[in-house]
């Protein structure tokens, strides 16, 4: 596999070129976590798939492009201040 990875604070994040779809995969160091994220999108439907692992847990939700934006933005603006 042609990983390109990355480190994001204490997690690590591939970049995934073996499956199509897929985009990219976060691995998170508590619990042991994996935040896969998969282009769902179908004609004029896109949608990015967020799938989180936990051990044999799995938990799955599709986004649309404007929900994502202002998820993205809710997690940076909560990042920010963690990191305070």
């Amino acid at each position: 596999m042609n990983d390109q990875r990355r480190r994001m604070g204490g997690a690590e994040l591939e970049s995934v070129a073996e499956h199509r779809d897929e985009f990219a995969r976060l691995r998170a160091p508590y619990r042991n976590a994996e935040i896969t994220l998969i282009d769902k999108t179908s004609g004029e439907v896109a949608l990015v798939e967020i799938r989180i692992r936990e051990g044999r847990r799995i938990t799955t939700v599709e986004l649309d492009a404007d929900t994502v934006d202002k998820f993205a933005g809710a997690l940076q603006d909560w990042a920010e201040r963690a990191k305070k």
